[in-house]
């Protein structure tokens, strides 16, 4: 099965995640087409809804003998479009394919899909789960729900890896703090407190601390932790004290650090600033957070995988991502996944792409890996 007019017609929807962008369309044209596209690769096709208005698309191969059940799984939101030339009109030029969501991550979406019409020709065994699902730029509410009512005993999740197997992903938290000062008329400084001012020493601090956490032994396949303030805002006019700041920042995750241990790690930077100076006020609060993930390199999928790469002339050595996915919502549902997808480039940005040999290498590779973890299971 092509999986290039599969991505095209992807491509050419416009799926951008209304919860980033309000008043942005979501994801259920997309689910439709790539439930026809399910349906035309041999799958029994059903909806799922996930919020209101949004909808998980999830195709199903049953083989007539017992054996695993194997999940694909990825996402078909988007980021927006600001700055992008046309985003919705998928154009391939010297081996790439152009438009919104061509990488991340439509490309892995359509070669799951594919693949999954390549293994339908044969299919006897086990359960095969094709899953797209929403909102994985925002809160993932199409992957909490996919594992509320499907379970399976492995899973690749299609995000775009360059064609390299990926056993683990970092996770991240989002915190607010606020820092408070005193409203006062410009030209009267004995009576104003500078709540700007004081998020200087906050930022600072932040630096300081994402320095220290930076310069630590790197954990296997993750890396090191990090940090970074992303949305400042703060004061009314030119000639007055500001009495509020307001910080977002993100602080991103290795395996083993909870939300307690981020909370942990703020509370002292605040309260070592009020240590300093008792007429500093500030408070934080945990906004938001996805966990890191990993797993053993030793496990049969990942095994599985590195032989199907092998065999197609491709590197099997594991590797992590940097970015989050929702490879960890599946594992915390007690499905064992690993990433595999096309490469390309411009993830968020306002030229993006995918390459197209990468997925068709992509749809051979999964099916490949799928066929080993049937036949060893």
């Amino acid at each position: 099965m092509d999986p290039i007019p599969i991505l095209e017609s992807l491509v050419a929807v416009n799926s951008i995640n209304p919860t980033l962008v309000p008043g942005a369309p979501g994801e259920s044209v997309a689910a439709d087409v790539a439930g026809v596209a399910m349906a035309q690769a041999g799958l029994d096709v059903v909806f799922q809804e996930a919020a209101p208005g949004r909808k998980n698309v999830i195709g199903v191969l049953e083989g007539a003998n017992p054996g695993p059940a194997v999940m694909f799984c990825g996402h078909i939101d988007t980021v927006g479009v600001e700055g992008m030339v046309e985003p919705f009109v998928p154009r391939v030029d010297n081996g790439r394919l152009y438009g919104r969501g061509a990488q991340d991550m439509k490309g892995g979406v359509a070669a799951m899909i594919a693949a999954a019409g390549v293994l339908s020709r044969s299919w006897t065994r086990g359960r095969l789960i094709v899953a797209a699902v929403v909102d994985e730029e925002h809160m993932s509410l199409g992957a909490e729900a996919l594992v509320r009512d499907w379970r399976a005993d492995v899973a690749v999740v299609t995000e775009p890896t360059d064609l390299q197997m990926a056993v683990g992903h970092k996770g991240f938290a989002w915190v607010e703090v606020v820092t408070r000062g005193r409203a006062a008329h410009g030209s009267r400084p004995a009576e104003g407190r500078d709540a700007i001012a004081r998020m200087g020493r906050v930022l600072v601090a932040l630096e300081a601390r994402d320095r220290e956490l930076r310069a630590r032994p790197p954990a296997p396949f993750l890396g090191t932790a990090s940090l970074h303030a992303s949305i400042i805002s703060g004061g009314r006019e030119l000639s007055s004290y500001p009495d509020v700041c307001t910080l977002q920042m993100e602080r991103r995750t290795l395996a083993g650090e909870d939300d307690a241990v981020v909370a942990a790690e703020i509370d002292m930077i605040l309260a070592r600033l009020r240590a300093e100076d008792p007429e500093f006020e500030a408070t934080a609060r945990l906004a938001g957070s996805r966990s890191a993930y990993c797993l053993d390199p030793a496990h049969q999928l990942p095994q599985a995988m590195g032989q199907a790469l092998s065999k197609a002339g491709h590197r099997p050595d594991p590797v992590g991502m940097s970015f989050w996915t929702d490879a960890a919502i599946l594992a915390g549902a007690g499905i064992p996944s690993i990433l595999f997808g096309p490469g390309g480039a411009g993830l968020h940005s306002t030229v993006e792409y995918v390459n197209v040999a990468d997925v068709y290498a992509c749809r051979d590779v999964l099916s490949e890996a799928v066929k080993l973890v049937i036949d060893n299971w």
